[in-house]
């Protein structure tokens, strides 16, 4: 049955929100065959913020060095110190949209033409959104700026030769990360250092150090501004392989299977994860996330805005639907996350 002009957005947007499943096609847009960020950040440890423009959180940079040793009769000593750095991240926007014209063939078929038109269109919006989504969050902006782009791990957790807490400030940006530079607040730094050989003499070995020297634990008890639970190991084809041979190298059980150990790499119980989009990193890194303090901040009430169907000026029948988002990331402590690479 045809349907009427001044139906179709309402058909339209009816189908938006439910998109009950009709028929299949095969789903060719993407060339990454996993969005690892994308499912760990986005699916996993969001942290909603309310309002405002600037997300902030307190950091305490040194104690007050203030205990000594004293005498009887002694005067005490008086020493005041500020401690506290503010770190500030300010959010960022991003759209993706779909259009449809009222005269398309399909609208006028009605009925089940309409959903699968509709559902082609949503998703290929939603995949170029995630598309873009997994390439920021393992990222990071030109410099700053740029003041659209969200930051991204490789923004927060910084390469380095030299192995361990090596302040540095990411490039193009002066002021640090989060607002607070590290050349001056040297212990705002993430651990790195670098590796030649998948060997446990070599990387093994630099990863055990990197998790000994990443767990930090205060003795005094308080409250810290944590993002979510658990950590995460992250890289790529070439090393996720090697990997994987080295540890069928340690059983000699291994049955007929020429692949037994793929997918089941583990390091301290922590699953290695094949994350695709760091094949084209040429430096083979493998990150070591801890996300208690490491996440993606999304504005409450901007998650996942889908509009409704507007107009699109000066084509009356044509039609446009947005898809908007406020996020980025933010990470409170980077003596937690660690790099290594070439």
């Amino acid at each position: 049955m045809t349907i009427q002009y001044a139906d179709i957005d309402d058909a339209v947007l009816l189908t938006q929100d439910k998109l009950i499943k009709r028929g299949s096609f095969t789903d060719l847009q993407h060339d990454l065959t996993d969005h690892v960020a994308v499912r760990e950040l986005w699916g996993k440890k969001k942290k909603k913020f309310e309002g405002g423009y600037e997300w902030t959180f307190q950091a305490q940079m040194d104690h007050n060095h203030s205990a000594r040793p004293v005498g009887l009769f002694e005067t005490d000593g008086t020493q005041l110190t500020d401690t506290m750095q503010q770190g500030k991240v300010s959010p960022r926007h991003i759209n993706a949209s779909y259009i449809y014209d009222q005269h398309e063939p399909d609208f006028q078929r009605g009925g089940v033409a309409v959903v699968d038109l509709v559902k082609s269109r949503y998703i290929g919006m939603i995949g170029s959104f995630f598309d873009y989504l997994e390439e920021v969050l393992w990222g990071k902006p030109t410099d700053s700026s740029d003041n659209k782009t969200a930051y991204g791990v490789a923004f927060w957790v910084l390469k380095n030769a030299t192995e361990g807490f090596n302040a540095a400030n990411p490039v193009g940006f002066s002021n640090g990360r989060a607002g607070i530079d590290s050349t001056v607040y040297t212990r705002w730094a993430n651990w790195a250092s670098t590796y030649a050989q998948i060997t446990k003499t070599d990387l093994i070995r630099k990863m055990r150090r990197a998790s000994r020297r990443t767990k930090f634990r205060s003795p005094v008890s308080h409250a810290t501004p944590d993002i979510q639970m658990g950590n995460g190991i992250y890289t790529n084809d070439t090393v996720i392989g090697i990997m994987e041979e080295r540890l069928e190298d340690q059983n000699m059980n291994l049955g007929n299977d020429l692949a037994s150990k793929d997918g089941k790499a583990l390091f301290k119980s922590t699953p290695v994860q094949y994350a695709p989009y760091l094949n084209d990193d040429s430096t083979d890194p493998i990150y070591m996330l801890d996300w208690k303090s490491m996440g993606i901040g999304i504005m409450s009430g901007w998650e996942y805005n889908v509009s409704a169907p507007q107009i699109v000026a000066g084509k009356s029948k044509v039609r446009r639907v947005d898809l908007d988002v406020t996020l980025n990331t933010v990470c409170t402590d980077l003596r937690r996350q660690a790099v290594i690479s070439k």
